[in-house]
């Protein structure tokens, strides 16, 4: 689970492995497997690393792809 932050300051817990999309039009938008979406003030970047964060700690280190690799690979 990740904290995230409504527009209205509102904090909840969001279970990470839910998460389908992540958008930002121009607020940041998540959008779920089942269908729910939240609006939240962490911009993109932010929660990418929350969900590294969790993954990390949860044990999921062996499916946590290096993201520096990835961009290395496409310039």
């Amino acid at each position: 689970m990740i904290e995230l932050h409504r527009l209205n300051g509102e904090l909840f817990l969001l279970n990470s492995d839910m998460i389908e999309t992540v958008e930002v039009t121009p607020d940041t938008v998540i959008r779920l497997l089942n269908g729910h979406r939240y609006v939240v003030r962490e911009g993109v970047q932010e929660i990418r690393d929350r969900i590294v964060a969790f993954r990390r700690l949860a044990g999921y280190s062996c499916i946590v792809a290096d993201s520096s690799a990835e961009s290395r690979d496409t310039e």
